[in-house]
């Protein structure tokens, strides 16, 4: 397999139909759980017991000081009752919202590989696939994949439950060591999950027989899978910390001002807050379309791939199929 040509021609589709950069935003959401919180003591007849003490906060100003203060009585004379319906609230809007991302990200995930299959398909001098295009192609082959992706969800929650102490004991056994048996079966899972969703879109089979067809195509191109998971899974490393790295500019400002106001007395967080927030609507949407367009192109590479694998396994039995029997 020429993996020059995978990696260069995935290039060359997504920036010709940045179109496919959108999905690839999309396709990065993912469901977050719920974060539970528990409710306080309850408030007597005065709430200044779970209020902020002002001797502790010696090193902000004036108005600093009160204003956290009276933050902190107004918390305090909340009844329990209250932070339980919040509580609840908050535990349904993180559901629905994961649900809402889930379902984004599996139709990003659909799009690229939509998209990219219909951009192999085409001409060179094919025009740039519309939003329109991308969203047919998809359309028939999204139930199918978030129902895989639930399904594989499930699945595998159940098995890491089932399987969480045989797992600490053989960490534990090993010193560690066991660790490394997890790799394998990590990179198998990986390929096996991208090649069904490919197949199912690429081919339009149903679930069970892109499973099927996934299986053949990677235990017949072991070696060729395994040195993508490697190459993309590299540079993929190196790309999410090379985006992570301004992230630490944000709070740059705010850590300034906090350096300053503990060494010399002066100055007030609030500059360094309003700092740090301006600074993040800057970098914020710029990272969130550099991860986007990394995992466009990962989700390129990847069915470009299977694209060459499949067809590969297509020629075998057509090879055969066309040998002539001799009596």
């Amino acid at each position: 397999m020429n993996y020059g040509e995978i990696l260069s021609k995935a290039w060359k589709i997504i920036w010709k139909n940045k179109i496919l950069w959108l999905f690839g935003i999309l396709a990065g959401c993912s469901a977050s759980g719920g974060v539970g919180s528990s409710g306080g003591s309850s408030a007597g007849s005065s709430g200044t017991n779970a209020a902020i003490n002002p001797d502790s906060l010696d090193f902000l100003g004036s108005s600093t000081q009160k204003a956290l203060t009276d933050f902190g009585q107004l918390i305090a004379g909340i009844d329990v009752w209250v932070w339980i319906l919040l509580a609840i609230g908050l535990f349904v809007v993180v559901f629905i919202l994961s649900i809402a991302f889930y379902m984004l990200g599996t139709l990003g995930e659909t799009g690229v590989i939509a998209g990219t299959s219909l951009a192999d398909k085409a001409d060179q001098d094919a025009p740039r696939l519309s939003l329109g295009a991308v969203f047919t192609a998809l359309k028939p082959h999204y139930w199918k994949v978030l129902l895989f992706r639930i399904g594989y969800g499930l699945i595998n929650f159940f098995i890491v439950l089932f399987l969480l102490i045989p797992i600490i004991l053989l960490m534990t056994c090993t010193c560690c060591l066991g660790f490394l048996l997890l790799i394998p079966v990590g990179w198998f899972l990986e390929i096996m999950v991208r090649f069904t969703i490919i197949a199912i879109i690429d081919e339009g089979l149903g679930i069970f027989p892109a499973i099927s067809r996934a299986w053949a195509v990677f235990t017949r191109n072991l070696l060729p899978a395994v040195v993508m998971v490697l190459i993309l899974g590299l540079g993929g490393l190196i790309v999410a910390v090379a985006i992570s790295l301004p992230l630490l500019l944000i709070l740059l400002p705010f850590g300034i001002i906090l350096t300053i106001m503990l060494t010399t007395g002066s100055g007030t967080l609030m500059a360094g807050l309003i700092f740090s927030i301006l600074l993040s609507l800057v970098l914020v949407p710029v990272l969130i379309l550099l991860s986007g367009v990394f995992q466009t192109y990962v989700l390129a590479a990847w069915t470009l791939t299977y694209r060459r694998l499949s067809l590969n396994e297509d020629l075998k039995p057509t090879l055969l199929s066309d040998t002539p029997v001799e009596d």
